[in-house]
């Protein structure tokens, strides 16, 4: 019976988490966004490319997204829109290691609450995240 009680109490502190998509085709990038953001108390779930999040519901559930926005296939923008019109609310950032004027003034246009620069600075991404869900993590 201890187990059960345990393994509840484990399954409503990640209920309390707050869920963060992060899509990146590159894996080096997506995994250290991944591990960075579950150290800070927030529940990550990544994906290689866009499809596999529009395959599944776990978008609808998501507090924030951060994409890149050069991947194969569909890219962050078309990505974001996609999103919008499944009627997913949550705030995004989109992310680039291409990144220049145009590409940020696109992501600003197109309703990306942030927009990052490859390398990200880590402390940078995070006062961000923290910001965009309202301080509700550790």
């Amino acid at each position: 019976m201890k187990m059960a009680l345990k393994s509840e109490a484990k399954l409503d502190r990640e209920r309390l988490r707050p869920c963060i998509c992060v899509v990146d085709d590159d894996d080096a990038v997506r995994d250290s966004l991944d591990l960075f953001l579950s150290l800070k108390g927030m529940n990550v779930v990544a994906f290689g490319s866009a499809r596999p999040l529009l395959d599944c519901d776990t978008a609808l559930a998501a507090h924030l997204l951060i994409l890149d926005v050069h991947m194969p296939g569909m890219d962050g923008f078309t990505l974001l829109e996609a999103l919008r019109l499944r009627g997913v609310a949550a705030p995004v950032i989109l992310m680039s290691g291409l990144g220049d004027r145009h590409i940020a003034a696109r992501a600003e246009v197109s309703g990306a609450a942030a927009f990052f620069e490859k390398p990200i600075d880590p402390q940078a991404l995070l006062a961000t995240v923290r910001q965009l869900l309202g301080g509700s993590t550790a």
